[in-house]
């Protein structure tokens, strides 16, 4: 897969710790061998998490050595939406919010109007996903556009109250100088077409050597792509020529936890006869994957090209005990267990995931009175790298591994959010999307562990436990 020529995008995908990332990276360093001397930074490697772009900027450099790393750029996706937009536009004066502000900003506005159909999740979801996505600048264009992964059918009347809010809430925007992550990326993805349409009218070769028409990259890899945004890949897709190897996308569909769907052959992304599957696990145990697995129930899952994927074959060598899964009666006294099991455990690289930030300070502040040092991993990462003990929401653990793994917290209620659980009746589409989402949350956490998990609960047990 490494060394394989390609006469166009490629993807690899697999379960967890089956070595997506490393081939990725192994391809980031043979392409960069094959460009020949310069100085120009004509690779770019590109992740959706903060904490993933900081990892691969280390590993890559452990694995190809500072020579390598001059020649390639690392970038957060919304990072680099923002470089795009900044460049050519300049901030002014604008605050970047992200989605989390952005849904509390929708939020704000639906109290103000009295708005009871919509809620603040569904409507930033639409706006970032269907209409942003797909590049929707008029009532007339969201009509028409085709709204795959969205679960709900909405019709025209539904679309034009949808467009009413959404004009409101961009003018909210424009009255705080505020724009969304998603705005930038949409900006930036207009911004990287415009520059490919001009290099494809550019005719004589003089032209093509002026530094204004170029594209900025030779080859892109993408990593987790399964968490991209339809308008991330429209920018991506603009920053490259396309040709023989001009992308390399690692992900697996069954680890989406933001949400995000997009199909890339409809963004000019063609993949088809050019995808190959990983299926053997080096992190975690026979005895984890298959609890693991499990979680994910028979949901169907897509192949980020309309077809549908599978973690057929996908399995582990290594054996170890089988997980533990703990009832107690109260968060109180799931706290007290969750730190009785750290102490036996003693040793070894542990960390406790839970499914909302509330939670994590309840178990450090537990923790902390039992003297077990730990350390809360927030955007950037870890606060303390070499704390014997990480704490973190579920989301937070994308991308880690730990010897030993406790997923806390996981209630019905919890995870799925009663939230999720009050739209099967309101409505059944968006309820399914929604448990698929927590489902990928939770096989996620569970595959961050290599040699020990424990699953504990206070109350009713979630219903993804069998």
């Amino acid at each position: 897969m490494v060394n394989r020529e390609y006469g166009g995008p490629a993807r690899v995908s697999g379960g967890p710790g089956t070595g997506k990332t490393i081939v990725a990276l192994h391809r980031v360093k043979h392409l960069v061998d094959r460009l020949g001397p310069g100085t120009g930074k004509d690779v770019l490697l590109t992740t959706f998490n903060t904490n993933l772009a900081a990892d691969l900027r280390q590993r890559l450099l452990d694995l190809a050595g500072p020579e390598t790393l001059a020649r390639v750029e690392i970038f957060n996706i919304d990072k680099l939406a923002v470089k795009v937009a900044t460049e050519a536009t300049g901030s002014a004066g604008r605050q970047w919010i992200n989605d989390v502000k952005a849904v509390e900003e929708w939020r704000r506005l639906l109290d103000e109007v009295g708005e009871q159909q919509w809620d603040a999740q569904f409507l930033h979801d639409e706006w970032s996903q269907v209409i942003l996505g797909q590049g929707v600048t008029t009532r007339a264009e969201y009509f028409k556009a085709r709204r795959a992964g969205r679960g709900q059918r909405i019709g025209r009347e539904a679309r034009a109250s949808i467009w009413r809010l959404v004009e409101r809430f961009v003018k909210r925007l424009d009255e705080q100088r505020m724009w969304t992550l998603r705005q930038v990326a949409e900006r930036a993805a207009l911004l990287e077409t415009d520059r490919a349409n001009n290099i494809a009218a550019a005719n004589d070769v003089a032209s093509q050597q002026d530094s204004e028409l170029r594209h900025r990259y030779r080859h892109i890899i993408v990593d987790e792509a399964q968490d991209l945004s339809p308008t991330h890949w429209r920018m991506l897709r603009a920053m490259v020529a396309e040709g023989p190897n001009d992308m390399f996308i690692a992900g697996d569909t069954h680890q989406r936890i933001y949400g995000q769907y997009a199909s890339l052959g409809q963004l000019g992304i063609n993949i088809r006869g050019r995808s190959a599957k990983l299926t053997l696990s080096y992190r975690t145990t026979h005895e984890i994957l298959g609890t693991a697995a499990a979680l994910l129930g028979d949901e169907e899952w897509d192949d980020l090209d309309d077809g549908n994927d599978d973690l057929a074959g996908y399995r582990s060598v290594l054996r170890g005990l089988p997980p533990a899964l703990q009832s107690y009666s109260t968060w109180e006294a799931e706290l007290d267990g969750i730190t009785e099991q750290i102490v036996k455990w003693g040793s070894g690289s542990i960390a406790v995931a839970v499914p909302e930030r509330w939670m994590t300070e309840a178990v450090s502040k537990r923790l902390s009175k039992a003297d077990i040092h730990a350390s809360v991993i927030g955007t950037e990462g870890p606060r303390e790298i070499d704390a014997p003990v990480h704490i973190g929401t579920m989301h937070r653990f994308k991308g880690l591994e730990y010897q030993r793994m406790i997923l806390a917290g996981v209630s019905e209620g919890l995870l799925p959010g009663s939230w999720i659980l009050e739209l099967k009746q309101t409505d059944p589409a968006r309820y399914r999307s929604e448990i698929k989402k927590a489902r990928s949350l939770l096989f996620v956490a569970a595959t961050r562990a290599r040699d020990s998990l424990m699953i504990s609960w206070n109350g009713k047990k979630s219903r993804f436990l069998a």
